[in-house]
């Protein structure tokens, strides 16, 4: 039996399609630092999963789940939503629709459909709803993502809240 997570989802028939290296979506994406060696993270396209399954009602998930070995021991584990959202649609997210994102990763694919491999205790824990939203310019889309940015998450007893980055944010080492 594998004890590397990194290697046990590779085995893993059912989520091998979905594996990937790269977290991006419309020209918006989720970028590695340089010291984090490509053998060190998987990236899981929960989205493209979820799609696969032709359910009559598919659920809102997000479009990555990051795992990446921490140095010292242990995983570090992101999950982001990617938006390219132009200046001229104002209602370019629906809050309940982003939270439900995150919740079906956290609360369906971590811990029931995949539990043996990812309901783990990880040392790092971050949400990313990463658009290209200038909180500043526009009133509406701005209060949207404080909403969004005020909810709670909770995954194994410890509550989350979703960061909103821009464009192409940089995952760290973890330790």
């Amino acid at each position: 039996m594998k004890t590397n997570l990194l290697e046990r989802l590779y085995d893993n028939e059912i989520l091998a399609p979905f594996l990937q290296k790269e977290c991006c979506e419309n020209g918006v994406c989720i970028t590695f630092d340089s010291d984090i060696a490509e053998d060190n993270y998987v990236v899981i396209k929960v989205d493209d999963y979820y799609k696969s399954l032709k359910l009559d009602k598919i659920p809102a998930s997000p479009d990555c789940l990051i795992i990446r070995k921490c140095v010292n021991r242990g995983y570090g584990l992101t999950i982001g939503e990617l938006k390219n959202i132009s200046s001229t649609r104002s209602t370019a997210f629906d809050v309940e629709n982003m939270i439900e994102k995150f919740e079906t990763c956290l609360n369906d694919f971590m811990s029931k459909r995949f539990k043996e491999h990812l309901f783990e205790d990880y040392q790092e824990i971050k949400l990313y709803f990463v658009s290209n939203i200038d909180i500043y310019g526009k009133r509406d889309l701005g209060l949207k993502l404080e909403s969004l940015m005020e909810k709670r998450l909770e995954y194994k007893d410890k509550k989350y809240m979703i960061q909103a980055k821009m464009p192409h944010p940089t995952i760290k080492k973890c330790y």
